[in-house]
């Protein structure tokens, strides 16, 4: 599940309609909570100093010679330290 299809069913979840997400007649309206989880991820492309510092703590313990593995599950914790950040 992508992001986008994450946060639509999160926003969905949190409105909890009377349809049903998977009833095949809702296209509609699985593609407006789409759109507007699309909206809202753009609106927060751009961090703020806190959400930057929350980033740059991991990248400072970053050392040049650490391997590939390594560095993805920092980028996957950078992602997670700043979206955490965001919320908070």
């Amino acid at each position: 599940m992508t992001p986008i299809e994450r946060a639509a069913r999160a926003m969905y979840d949190t409105v909890q309609p009377e349809w049903d997400w998977d009833d095949p007649d809702a296209e509609m309206l699985r593609r407006m909570y789409r759109e507007n989880a699309r909206a809202a991820i753009a609106a927060i492309r751009e961090p703020d100093p806190y959400i930057l510092e929350a980033g740059m703590e991991i990248m400072r313990n970053l050392g040049p010679d650490e391997a590939d593995e390594a560095r993805t599950g920092d980028a996957a914790n950078i992602w997670r330290l700043m979206i955490d950040a965001a919320l908070g």
